[in-house]
């Protein structure tokens, strides 16, 4: 089963995340998302950061999940190429993440990502396994 996708959009990118479970397709999800920032150039995994958000539903987590990730890359300079991602409530998670400080000439000049958004937002479970039985869709402001 392939762990993420992207799609075409006008202006942005369309991310698919897939997983067994809703988590996973979280986790996928922020991977893909850092694939698209560092030009999918691998990342070594050498610092474990964990972090909590909540928000008031699955659609708002996922948007406030991804908005933190960004703000770790952009204020704390971080990069991350796995996640583990618990559910803690309807509308709260912690994350594990590891990774490492970014360096642009290890990491690549991949596309900045502004933001993640409502738009096209999509969280499914019940799908057939061959496809991952969860999958979430986003949409992230370049």
């Amino acid at each position: 089963m392939k762990r993420y996708e992207f799609g075409e959009h006008t202006a942005d990118i369309i991310i698919r995340g897939f997983g067994d479970t809703i988590e996973e397709a979280f986790a996928s999800t922020a991977e893909a998302m850092f694939a698209v920032m560092t030009d999918r150039t691998p990342i070594t995994l050498r610092e474990t950061i964990s972090f909590s958000v909540e928000s008031i539903d699955r659609e708002a987590l996922l948007i406030t999940f991804l908005s933190k990730l960004i703000v770790m890359f952009e204020v704390d300079g971080y990069v991350f190429g796995d996640f583990v991602v618990t559910f803690t409530g309807p509308g709260s998670l912690t994350a594990v993440g590891r990774g490492e400080k970014f360096v642009r000439e290890t990491h690549g000049h991949g596309i900045t990502v502004k933001g993640a958004s409502y738009h096209m937002i999509k969280i499914e479970e019940g799908r057939p396994m061959s496809q991952g039985a969860c999958m979430v869709q986003v949409v992230v402001d370049i």
